[in-house]
């Protein structure tokens, strides 16, 4: 049960996210702002995921040649990827936004969905990443 939360929880935030944002009908305020804010934000994260991604792979330790005889480096790949193209998404969606009109209540909902997924793709990977870094062998 724990992995199946683990592997579903940011799409599962992403759409309590929407929902809130049905529910208050939220717009994006006006301007580019938020736009260029956004599109550089998901250009870092995209870079540092994929960064991150191709360090984790070629790391030669006790634990990533553990995990690598388990079926879990399916799961962490996964995550990695999933994590990489929300960012990425999220990057074409703000810069979609420069071209059509940001009040439109349908393209805030999608912006907020995939924002929150990503954001929540992120944190899932750093904190594997993280508890991989911190697991002293036995």
């Amino acid at each position: 049960m724990a992995l199946f939360l683990e592997r579903v929880y940011p799409y599962v935030v992403a759409f309590a996210a929407g929902l809130l944002w049905f529910r208050f009908g939220a717009s994006l305020p006006p301007g580019p702002d938020i736009l260029g804010s956004s599109l550089t934000v998901g250009a870092i994260l995209t870079g540092f995921l994929a960064t991150a991604k191709a360090i984790l792979m070629a790391l030669d330790s006790p634990v990533m040649n553990r995990i690598r005889d388990t079926e879990y480096i399916k799961d962490l790949v996964s995550y990695l990827s999933q994590a990489v193209w929300l960012s990425f998404l999220f990057c074409g969606i703000s810069l979609i936004g420069y071209f059509v009109d940001t009040a439109n209540f349908y393209f805030g909902l999608v912006w907020i969905f995939v924002a929150v997924a990503m954001a929540a793709a992120f944190i899932r990977v750093v904190n594997i990443m993280l508890k991989i870094l911190r697991h002293t062998p036995a």
